[in-house]
């Protein structure tokens, strides 16, 4: 059969979860750091320098400057006069996504933010989940912490911070419940496209859908333990797929200037610290612990005498316990690679776009793609005024 304008093809992720808007921009890089206690400092700094050399150190751009007017942000506590009058105490630290399997902290303070989001951080919440789409050649993931980089394209699970509004293409959930006879939520959709679409080499902007019900299942099934390893649910408590565990043999005892992998010994190098044992397909995506490893030095090309350039000069243990949590976590999920691979390419048949239209699902509404309207709480607005959103 031809293929019309796309007709035959799956649904597109803008289709399924059609409300998104791109990742946080800081505009300043010392806003955002892998330890809390670096944050801590550099607020501190920033508030105690002289008023001329405050400016400098802030690094203005064309949306923020020390005498930018802006409201609160969403959800935290803090100080809506300007900067150059009154800094206020600290800004709450929240815990962000910076990469696909990276997190760290950020200065909650729209006054500090080029692009902050605001209508992300009103949806936020504790059963949120967002569905990020990195720039090619990273397949999408999946975040519990809201993404600090504006080339992602973020998909919120819920359009309000309760999760009682999915931020789903109306009709979606009816149609697969009647097409499966079982029950369909938004967690089982979300956990549906991590299976097929979260893994390297997947279809970016595609999300297959079965015609069987055995296929749903098994498929989300498959896409909760994604999902868990992906926001590190599981926490420390993670085995590496033989059930080993991984030790720190050797501890890092100070800054380590480079990461390297002993396959021989299957042991992560870190300085003279020494991981192990870390299976080789955890080190088959060496590009993702390199990143991680220098977003904890990235400091050190931070130019002298700019807030970026403070933090920490030994090695912290909760990093050591956060990259044992990382490699584990890679290696579990290179375990569930071959069964993603599998699914996406022998799943079907698929629902197309026409059937979805048939059904009177797509085209979209204007309306999904538009944030909601939450009024649960009051913003307070620039200068300690209040607005009511």
């Amino acid at each position: 059969m031809t293929d019309t304008g796309g007709e035959q093809t799956p649904a597109r992720v803008g289709e399924l979860l059609p409300w998104s808007v791109r990742g946080i921009r800081t505009g300043r890089p010392w806003v955002v750091s892998a330890d809390p206690e670096v944050l801590e400092e550099r607020w501190r700094r920033l508030v105690a320098a002289p008023a001329d050399e405050r400016s400098a150190l802030f690094e203005p751009s064309r949306a923020r400057t020390l005498d930018s007017a802006v409201p609160g942000l969403p959800g935290q506590r803090t100080s809506t006069r300007r900067l150059s009058r009154e800094p206020g105490g600290q800004p709450p630290l929240v815990r962000v996504r910076t990469r696909p399997f990276d997190r760290a902290w950020l200065l909650a303070d729209h006054r500090l933010l080029d692009q902050a989001r605001p209508e992300l951080w009103r949806a936020d919440g504790p059963h949120q989940r967002y569905l990020l789409v990195h720039p090619e050649p990273a397949p999408p993931s999946v975040s519990a912490e809201l993404p600090v980089d504006p080339r992602v394209r973020v998909h919120p699970l819920h359009r309000r911070p309760d999760g009682k509004e999915p931020n789903l293409v109306p009709g979606l959930l009816r149609h697969l419940r009647r097409a499966y006879a079982a029950p369909v939520t938004a967690e089982s959709v979300l956990a549906w496209i991590a299976a097929v679409s979260a893994h390297p080499g997947a279809a970016r902007d595609a999300v297959p859908l079965p015609r069987s019900a055995a296929t749903w299942a098994e498929g989300v099934a498959l896409g909760r333990r994604v999902i868990e390893l992906h926001t590190f649910a599981q926490g420390g408590g993670l085995r590496l797929p033989d059930g080993r565990r991984t030790f720190v043999r050797q501890p890092v005892d100070r800054q380590p200037e480079d990461l390297g992998y002993d396959a021989d010994e299957e042991t992560l190098i870190l300085g003279e610290g020494r991981l192990a044992p870390v299976p080789p397909q955890t080190w088959a995506a060496e590009t993702t612990l390199r990143e991680w490893f220098a977003d904890r030095s990235a400091f050190r090309g931070a130019p002298s005498g700019t807030l970026a350039a403070l933090g920490l000069t030994a090695w912290p243990q909760r990093a050591t316990t956060e990259l044992v949590e990382l490699t584990t976590t890679l290696a579990r999920l290179a375990e569930l690679l071959p069964a993603q691979r599998a699914l996406a390419a022998d799943g079907g048949p698929w629902f197309t776009r026409a059937d979805l239209r048939e059904a009177a699902i797509l085209p979209v509404p204007p309306a999904a793609r538009r944030p909601a309207s939450v009024l649960d709480r009051l913003e307070e607005g620039p200068e300690g005024q209040y607005a009511l959103l």
